[in-house]
């Protein structure tokens, strides 16, 4: 089956990931450090670009994503993995789809630069690869 690219910056998102998320959207809201951050993700879900699992890229960020990043200013690399709150885990380097980062890579492409709100300023990265996406291997139920 052809795999289905993305045509703007718009967020791809999977019509399950979409319908997920939606139903976290109020907890999402309210258990967030960062409201603003999690209420603009909302918005720009609203406007994603939903697709079937089997119609996505391989090349796009999605729920359970391991992705491969590159920070532009000190060219560190950094591996992690985009969950839901209850699976995030600092330690094994599995982030919320609702903080930060993870509402900045979800619905992503390789290639893409991104950036986040930290302590003292910005992050900037760019997504050099996506090791694992469970679409890609044919997991569809995670």
């Amino acid at each position: 089956m052809k795999k289905l690219m993305r045509n703007d910056m718009k967020k791809i998102v999977t019509i399950p990931d979409y319908e997920r998320m939606m139903s976290r959207k109020y907890y999402a809201l309210l258990k967030a450090k960062m409201p603003e951050i999690v209420e603009y993700f909302f918005l720009e879900l609203n406007d994603a670009q939903l697709l079937d699992q089997t119609e996505i890229s391989k090349d796009v960020v999605t729920m359970n994503s391991k992705v491969l990043l590159k920070e532009l200013k000190r060219r560190r690399k950094l591996e992690v993995m985009i969950t839901y709150p209850e699976e995030a885990n600092d330690q094994e380097r599995k982030v919320s789809v609702f903080s930060p980062i993870g509402t900045a890579l979800l619905g992503r492409t390789v290639g893409d630069h991104v950036s986040w709100k930290i302590q003292g300023g910005q992050a900037e990265f760019e997504i050099l690869d996506i090791t694992y996406q469970p679409e890609a291997v044919g997991d569809f139920d995670l």
